[in-house]
């Protein structure tokens, strides 16, 4: 789910809360050694994020945030900002010539090759933090 968080908005914050989890508190960023994720180079994306996007040949940077129930993706079209929202259960990540975020036909596409190491250090990280999650997690039935 994408919003557009350039205003504080309470119930907007209690929602995304509610989907990936309160952020992690000062222990918890020590011990995983950071939420936040390095830059990425957005190299493409699905029809609903490239409208969101800006229309110039500009370079799209994207941040990743961890929390307890999922990932935030942090990008911005000029003054506003917008965050879209997965939780762990919705998120699939691809390793091929790309590396790839989906959730329910929604993407985002970042070139491997200009991948530095922690750039790729940091998926590697939300994949484990991932299947940590999905270990615990039972399905409805």
């Amino acid at each position: 789910m994408i919003y557009d968080t350039s205003y504080y908005d309470r119930p907007l914050r209690k929602e995304i809360n509610e989907l990936v989890g309160q952020p992690f508190g000062l222990l918890d960023r020590l011990k995983l050694k950071g939420i936040g994720s390095p830059r990425y180079i957005l190299r493409s994306s699905s029809d609903d994020i490239r409208d969101l996007l800006p229309t110039d040949e500009s370079i799209i940077n994207t941040s990743i945030e961890l929390r307890p129930k999922g990932i935030i993706v942090h990008f911005k079209k000029f003054t506003e900002h917008f965050s879209w929202v997965i939780p762990y259960y919705k998120l699939s990540l691809y390793f091929s010539i790309d590396v790839s975020i989906y959730e329910n036909g929604t993407f985002m596409k970042f070139s491997k090759n200009s991948l530095k190491k922690s750039q790729f250090d940091f998926i590697k990280k939300v994949s484990k933090m991932k299947a940590h999650f999905m270990k615990g997690y039972q399905p409805v039935a």
